[in-house]
């Protein structure tokens, strides 16, 4: 799925080697609890043609669960409903661009779910095909768009009067410009280029409204699958 692994990438992977470190609990009282996410990426080949891939997210956050959903346009749903759940289709595999439902425990084991509203199926994703469905295995970056820890040994560039902290960074060939939200824990913005300027990435957020009901409270009835049996 191109547009899954782009999304891994675009995340501060791209900072390098990265030490995990647990967030206090008080970290988690004024964290922004829904966010939109959008992604862009654009790279120039050597014939000079430029490729650009965007796409949005939602992210509803609380403590211990996480729900991830792309925005798909209406016409593009019906579109695809219409090839892939009208006879023409293998409807049993098609999860593409489904909603990933990520809880966490206190020892901070995850379990990882796609949710499939047009079959109402709960999918058990297990940690070999994490890849596939665009979950990385880092439940903070995926949280928050970064590991706040990887900024600890870094000193911000400028801080706004709202505490909004800019860090300007470079790491090999890439410059990236990171603003961070420490009260509210997330990353505002995140954008990295080459240094030649063949390739970039961006990834934007901004707080949005609590939906109700909150995603998972709606999923009374939905049967459980796992994974690997839509593999076959």
């Amino acid at each position: 799925m191109v547009v899954e692994r782009i999304g891994r990438l675009a995340r501060l992977s791209l900072l390098g080697t990265m030490v995990s470190l647990a967030w206090p609990v008080t970290a988690w009282a004024d964290a922004a609890s829904a966010l939109r996410v959008e992604y862009h990426q654009w790279q120039v080949g050597k014939d000079g043609v430029r490729q650009e891939l965007s796409y949005a997210e939602k992210l509803y956050r609380q403590e211990n669960a996480l729900w991830v959903e792309r925005e798909v346009p209406e016409a593009a749903q019906r579109d695809h409903d219409d090839h892939h759940h009208g006879g023409l289709g293998h409807k049993h595999a098609d999860v593409v661009g489904a909603p990933l439902w990520i809880q966490r425990d206190g020892d901070g084991n995850v379990d990882v779910k796609l949710v499939d509203r047009y079959e109402q199926r709960l999918i058990d994703i297990a940690p070999p095909y994490y890849g596939n469905v665009g979950y990385d295995g880092h439940w903070v970056e995926t949280w928050a768009l970064l590991d706040p820890a990887t900024l600890s040994a870094l000193e911000p560039s400028s801080v706004a009067e709202n505490g909004v902290e800019t860090y300007q960074i470079q790491r090999g060939s890439q410059y990236i410009t990171l603003v961070w939200n420490p009260e509210r824990r997330y990353a505002v913005s995140i954008r990295a280029r080459d240094e030649h300027g063949l390739s970039g990435r961006t990834i934007e957020a901004e707080e949005i409204t609590d939906p109700n009901p909150l995603p998972w409270t709606a999923l009374e009835g939905y049967r459980n699958r796992d994974y690997s049996d839509l593999l076959d």
